[in-house]
């Protein structure tokens, strides 16, 4: 029987530094670990996340390799940025920058109501979900359906049964930078821990 969660490989591309020609970069690990994703103090982790990369500016900097040109402060920032985030880990995208990360839900569980600052793109990999709005609203995803989350208060369910892989559900998001939602004058921003209002 698989143990949960699955580790799983991410190749990066870069420049050769000569040629300009596409090559792969060897100097992040190409498995990509879990970990528990936050919670409030006190609260059980109901998830695992893994943060495939991330970066810290939008539109991306720092892509150009170090050449004669370029010194090695300005070459390739955005894998230097993301290796920094491996220190900190958080499943979130930064301020003004995004995130690419792996949600997997075992079986059962779900993800308390919350509201993320950010525009999510996410695909669900594996499993059956149900995506709650805080309006009651309702949604079933299955794999390979895509869903765009706007800076919204929202929960996860996962419905996979027990008997199709384990019963995990995985979601691949990518988490971007938005403006402040304001709704009547008042401001929707990041709120972790809806659920326990």
């Amino acid at each position: 029987m698989t143990s949960y969660p699955v580790s799983f490989s991410r190749v990066v591309t870069t420049h050769d530094s000569k040629t300009g020609k596409a090559v792969f970069d060897h100097s992040v690990d190409d498995i990509v670990p879990f970990a528990g994703f936050p919670v409030p103090t006190g609260k059980p982790t109901t998830s695992d996340y893994a943060l495939a990369y991330v970066t810290t500016t939008f539109p991306v900097q720092g892509l150009s390799p170090h050449t004669s040109l370029i010194p090695e402060s300005h070459a390739n920032l955005d894998i230097k940025q993301y290796k920094s985030s491996l220190r900190n880990l958080s499943p979130l995208n930064p301020e003004n920058g995004t995130a690419c990360t792996v949600v997997e839900v075992p079986y059962g569980n779900e993800i308390a109501m919350h509201r993320t600052a950010s525009l999510d793109y996410g695909v669900i990999v594996d499993g059956i979900t149900e995506l709650v709005l805080d309006s009651g609203e309702r949604k079933t995803l299955k794999k390979g359906d895509v869903f765009i989350q706007r800076g919204t208060a929202h929960s996860w369910r996962n419905l996979t049964r027990e008997d199709d892989n384990g019963g995990v559900l995985r979601i691949f998001f990518v988490f971007q930078p938005i403006e402040k939602i304001m709704v009547e004058g008042k401001e929707l921003g990041q709120d972790l821990t809806l659920a326990l209002h």
